[in-house]
């Protein structure tokens, strides 16, 4: 038994010192998932009463699928009716106004969702392997108004930043840069 008791100290110390302190995509992932919150709306903001967003309706097509009613010529009956309205096909993907913005007739419209796709791999940054970096997709979901953001991707690449300090934390870019120049001055 006293062996026993002299052995088991030596056997958690080499458990602890062999345990292997490497970044997993699981564990990179639901922290990723979990500090950025995906997935994630992405809205549009659309001025109703702004000529050049009027045309970008007319332009996306939404009029003809129903969505939007744009007025094209403003007469001096219409008072102060918006140049856009929706219709109540839009309603599903109209987000909730302030009172600021019924007021200066802005309207925030769903465009579709930033979803996280997949780790691509993890680097560690530093000879100890205290960081790391983990690369990954976001995709893009599109809805009909997603026409208003021409030029959006379907995926993108994007980086998170992970520190081992009693486990694995995600910190900001700006930390992770700052640490590596610490590191390269201590040098």
């Amino acid at each position: 038994m006293k062996s026993l008791l002299r052995i088991l100290p030596l056997f958690s110390l080499l458990f602890i010192c062999c345990q292997n302190n490497k970044l997993d995509s699981k564990t990179a992932e639901s922290m990723i998932v979990k500090k950025y919150q995906f997935p994630q709306e992405i809205d549009f903001e659309v001025f109703c009463n702004d000529p050049g967003h009027a045309k970008k309706m007319l332009d996306s097509g939404l009029e003809e699928k129903g969505f939007v009613r744009v007025m094209k010529v403003r007469e001096p009956k219409d008072g102060d009716r918006p140049l856009i309205e929706f219709t109540d096909s839009a309603e599903p993907f109209l987000l909730e106004r302030t009172a600021e913005e019924r007021e200066y007739k802005i309207q925030n419209v769903k465009i579709g969702l930033r979803k996280f796709g997949e780790i691509i791999q993890i680097t560690a940054e530093t000879n100890d392997k205290k960081m790391a970096v983990a690369e990954y997709i976001v995709k893009y979901e599109l809805n009909e108004f997603g026409v208003l953001w021409p030029g959006l991707p379907a995926e993108k690449k994007e980086k998170a930043y992970f520190i081992l300090s009693d486990g694995w934390k995600i910190i900001d870019k700006k930390d992770a840069e700052l640490m590596m120049f610490r590191k390269i001055i201590e040098n």
